[in-house]
């Protein structure tokens, strides 16, 4: 068994591991793809950027302040009062971590609280180039991801920390998606979009090269052997939540909206919506994502009563 603050703490430890890899990630991809821009530009994806991440209004009440290629990476990657930054996703995932010591691996909360102090260090250990503290941020969390993978007994809090991983990363890829596929195609490349989402290897030993925006969203939707499709994260989730059946019951909403999501993305005929209506069906994924969280966090965080929502529900990964 598990206390509902420590299911909540290793549920949200996940999404925030995955929301500062990812995040580090788009901005490696993201800066490298706009270094042939004159400084007096302003590369047209970082507003597309900030919105795939959920960021746009954050970002918007900055006053003053222009989408460029100084600020926005600024406001991702050290910018502690932007919750859903890479230095803001670590400082909680290092604080939801510390309140389940005794339910982790040691070397988990070493690894954490690590990046934590070389990032509030302001990147001093992590390098003097951006490109270089994208690439150790990376690293550093794909290492914390070895420790779960590794070390760290399949029980309650396992569940919980991947099924977080997974909800945000199913979250993310969809955006991403909807972002840089279908409501600006050009301003980014299929190649850019793909390594943003560490799937351009897999894509050409898929599909290849050469195929439409369908073809595209159909990959990182419904691809089943690549660990950041939609639906490899759902199929993930859906097997940890159903080892929890027996000692869970509670958590049958969640089961059912997985699910769904799941059984439509298999069997609903993913890619003919997405050539008719693909933004509609991009963002009912997305809501039901955020179904998926809701249901989780009314069953297993305080199951007596509906919770108010308070910001740790709504970052990362959430607009409200």
């Amino acid at each position: 068994m598990i206390l509902a603050r420590h299911a909540e703490a290793t549920f949200w430890a996940g999404r925030q591991l995955e929301r500062a890899e990812h995040t580090a990630r788009v901005l490696d991809v993201a800066s490298r793809d706009s270094m042939h821009f004159p400084d007096v530009e302003s590369p047209p994806e970082w507003g597309l950027i900030l919105e795939a991440l959920g960021l746009d209004n954050d970002f918007a009440a900055e006053q003053g302040v222009v989408a460029d290629g100084v600020t926005v990476p600024r406001f991702l990657f050290s910018d502690r009062s932007n919750a859903g930054s890479v230095a803001g996703s670590v400082a909680q995932m290092r604080e939801n971590i510390r309140t389940v010591r005794d339910r982790v691996p040691v070397e988990l909360w070493e690894e954490t609280n690590r990046l934590h102090i070389d990032l509030d260090g302001a990147g001093i250990r992590l390098g003097p180039e951006p490109f270089e503290r994208y690439s150790v941020v990376r690293r550093r969390c794909q290492a914390i991801s070895g420790v779960i993978g590794e070390a760290m007994s399949r029980d309650e809090a396992f569940t919980f920390l991947v099924v977080g991983r997974m909800i945000e990363r199913a979250v993310l890829t969809t955006r991403l998606v909807r972002c840089l596929v279908f409501r600006n195609h050009h301003a980014l490349d299929d190649a850019a979009l793909l390594r943003m989402v560490s799937s351009l290897q897999a894509y050409r030993r898929g599909p290849g090269r050469g195929g439409d925006d369908v073809t595209l969203a159909f990959f990182l939707l419904t691809a089943t052997d690549v660990p950041r499709t939609v639906l490899s994260c759902l199929r993930r989730a859906e097997a940890r939540l159903n080892r929890l059946r027996g000692t869970a019951p509670g958590l049958e909403p969640a089961l059912m909206v997985c699910g769904r999501v799941r059984a439509n993305l298999e069997f609903g005929g993913v890619d003919l919506t997405l050539a008719e209506r693909p933004e509609q069906l991009l963002l009912e994924i997305e809501a039901e994502m955020f179904n998926l969280a809701r249901a989780i966090a009314d069953s297993a965080f305080d199951p007596a009563q509906s919770p108010p929502m308070h910001a740790q529900f709504i970052r990362p990964g959430q607009a409200e």
